[in-house]
């Protein structure tokens, strides 16, 4: 599965130079700063939804980098009756109250995953997280298909898979869709029986409350 690592450092600031003084001005969008860290609360609440009451088993390790190389703690909560991972976090270390990265999965019945919501923050700037992702997929008996967003519903990324020979029958980035497909007006039968049942937003697919 492809991820993509979408940064929002250049979304969320906007740099403007003075060309007499050379000066540098930072201007952040404190409307996605907002809106990306509810979406982080959001997803842990819905971590405390899904383990609620089931029968978890839990696994942690120690990670981080180079010069850091314990900065946090990440902890695996699988669902023993279904050995499914239902969530995975990485707390800092010296700040244990502080999440560094979150991934929440949420299955349907058959243990499929419907949907994965993860972001995650860089080492040293927790102004915002830095990328934030939703995927929803889509299943039938021929394929399987799903579209990835960020929290400010922006479409990144779509794939659907044969679910006879694993190929992939489609695979676009963003600016690879057609914006005729985009429009959800397409009359490309395969294409509109991977993505068909897909939102085009994820404005309805974000976390619960």
């Amino acid at each position: 599965m492809k991820t993509l690592i979408f940064s929002a450092l250049f979304a969320m600031l906007t740099f403007s130079i003075s060309p007499a003084t050379g000066n540098q001005s930072v201007q952040v969008d404190n409307d996605m700063v907002s809106k990306w860290n509810q979406f982080v609360r959001d997803i842990y609440q819905l971590h405390l939804k899904q383990t609620k009451d089931k029968n978890i088993d839990t696994s942690k390790r120690l990670g981080g980098y180079y010069r850091q190389p314990d900065f946090f703690k990440e902890i695996r909560f699988t669902d023993k009756n279904s050995d499914t991972l239902i969530s995975r976090i990485e707390w800092e270390t010296k700040q244990p109250d502080k999440i560094h990265s979150i991934e929440v999965r949420v299955h349907d019945n058959n243990n499929k995953i419907i949907r994965e919501y993860s972001a995650s923050y860089l080492p040293d700037f927790r102004n915002a997280p830095y990328q934030t992702l939703i995927n929803i997929h889509h299943y039938n008996d021929k394929i399987h298909s799903f579209r990835q967003y960020d929290a400010s519903a922006n479409l990144l990324y779509e794939v659907c898979r044969s679910n006879d020979t694993n190929k992939k029958l489609f695979e676009h980035d963003d600016y690879e869709i057609p914006d005729n497909f985009k429009q959800g007006v397409g009359s490309q039968a395969d294409y509109k029986k991977c993505f068909q049942q897909l939102a085009l937003s994820s404005a309805q697919n974000k976390p619960p409350h």
